[in-house]
C-alpha cells in the first residue's frame, strides 16, 4: 500500500461490473495503472439466471438470498421483490429474515463465505502483480459493517440486537482470509452506509452510538491489515435514500469515528462520499468548507469520492480544485459508492476519469 503522500491516487470501493472477477482486476489496472491505493476483484460471482450480473454485484443481496436456505438459522419473513437483475426494486423490496438463535448462538454457527471469494481471486491478483511488477500493491478486501449486514435483511429492532452474530462472522471469514494469504498482502475495507444514513438522522450527541458497530467489527480483525473506511449513502439501482446538501455532518461523523479508532489498528484512508445514487456532487464551494478541520491520524489518507458521470470532465476539474481549496491539501480519488450494479460502458468512463483527475495538475 502507498504511504501518505501529496501524489493523488485511485480508490475502486468494491464492486464493478465487467464479466469476472480476472477480467475486473485486469480492468482495473489497464485503467488505473501505479495510482491505485489497492486493488478489489471487483465482487462478481457466479452468474445464473437469478443473479445475471453476478451473485456478488448486488453487494449483500447475494447474502440474504444464500441465508434464505439456512432454515435451521432464519425464518423467512418476507422474500423480498427483485428486477431483472435480482436486485430489490427499491429499499423497501429487500428480503426480510428473522433469526431462529439467540445473537450468541447464531454468531457461532452463521458463515457468510468472504474467504472463500477472497481465496478464489487470489491467483489472479497474485499473478497480476507479478505481471505488473507491483509487488508492493495490496489485495483489497471488503466487508460490509456487521450493522449494515444485518440491517439488510432484519427489521431494525433485530438489526440492533443481531449485529454483533454478524460482527463475529466476519472477523472469523477475515482471520481465515489474513491467515492463508498473509496480512502483509493485504487491506480491509469496511463499508458502512448504514451507519452514515443513521448519523445523518440523529442529533449530533447521539452520533457516538453509530459508531460502535464499525469500532466493534475493526477491533476484531487482525491488527496487522491496515483498514480502509468506506462511507456511503447507499446506492441501489444508481437510486440514494438520501442526498445530503453539504459534507458538514458527513465530515462530523468521520471525526468522531477517528477520534474512537482504536490504536491498535492503522486506519489506510478515510473515504467521503460527496455524491449519492445518480444525484451528482453540489459544486459550491460551501458545502466542502468543513473538510479544513478534519483532523486525519498521520498516514490516514483522504478519499474524495465525488466522480460521477452527470458532469462533465471540465465541471469535474473544476470541483477537484474546489475540494482541495477547501480542504488545503490534495486529496484522492474515487467515486461514491461500487458499480458493479451499473453499465459496463458506465464504468469504464468512471475509471478512466477518475485516473485522469488524479493525475492533474
Amino acid at each position: 500500500m502507498a504511504e501518505a503522500s501529496n501524489e493523488r491516487r485511485v480508490l475502486l470501493v468494491g464492486s464493478l461490473p465487467y464479466q469476472d472477477e480476472a477480467s475486473a482486476m485486469d480492468r482495473a489496472v489497464e485503467l488505473i495503472q501505479d495510482r491505485l491505493i489497492a486493488l478489489p476483484d471487483g465482487e462478481i460471482g457466479e452468474r445464473s439466471e437469478r443473479f445475471p450480473n453476478g451473485a456478488r454485484s448486488g453487494w449483500v443481496v447475494g447474502l440474504s438470498e444464500h441465508l434464505k436456505a439456512e432454515t435451521d438459522l432464519f425464518k423467512v419473513v418476507n422474500p423480498g421483490k427483485m428486477n431483472e437483475q435480482g436486485l430489490p426494486v427499491n429499499f423497501r423490496g429487500l428480503t426480510r429474515l428473522r433469526p431462529r438463535l439467540n445473537p450468541d448462538e447464531l454468531g457461532e454457527r452463521l458463515y457468510l463465505g468472504y474467504d472463500q471469494f477472497a481465496l478464489s481471486s487470489w491467483p489472479h491478483f497474485q499473478q497480476l502483480r507479478e505481471t505488473t511488477g507491483n509487488r508492493a500493491l495490496r489485495f483489497q478486501i471488503g466487508f460490509p459493517s456487521a450493522l449494515d449486514a444485518a440491517f439488510t435483511m432484519l427489521s431494525p429492532p433485530k438489526a440492533l440486537r443481531y449485529y454483533p452474530a454478524y460482527a463475529a462472522a466476519l472477523a472469523r471469514d477475515a482471520d481465515a482470509i489474513a491467515t492463508q494469504l498473509g496480512a502483509e498482502n493485504l487491506l480491509f475495507q469496511i463499508e458502512a452506509p448504514a451507519e452514515v444514513m443513521a448519523a445523518h438522522k440523529l442529533p449530533k450527541p447521539l452520533v457516538r452510538l453509530t459508531l460502535r458497530p464499525i469500532l466493534n467489527l475493526v477491533k476484531r480483525l487482525d491488527p496487522q491489515v491496515p483498514i480502509g473506511i468506506h462511507l456511503c449513502f447507499g446506492d441501489l439501482n444508481n437510486e440514494s435514500p438520501f442526498t445530503p446538501k453539504s459534507a458538514d455532518r458527513l465530515v462530523y461523523f468521520a471525526q468522531q469515528l477517528i477520534n474512537r479508532w482504536p490504536s491498535s489498528h492503522s486506519m489506510a484512508y478515510i473515504h467521503l462520499p460527496f455524491a449519492a445514487g445518480k444525484s451528482p456532487p453540489p459544486k459550491k464551494a460551501k458545502a466542502y468548507r468543513a473538510l479544513r478541520d478534519l483532523k486525519l491520524p498521520l498516514g490516514t489518507r483522504l478519499v474524495a469520492g465525488f466522480v460521477h458521470e452527470e458532469m462533465s470532465m471540465q465541471e469535474q476539474t473544476e470541483l477537484l480544485q474546489v475540494i482541495e481549496e477547501a480542504r488545503g491539501d490534495p486529496v484522492d480519488i474515487a467515486t461514491a459508492c461500487g458499480l458493479g450494479r451499473r453499465p459496463t460502458e458506465d464504468a469504464d468512463l468512471l475509471l478512466q476519469r477518475c485516473a485522469e483527475l488524479a493525475s492533474a495538475s
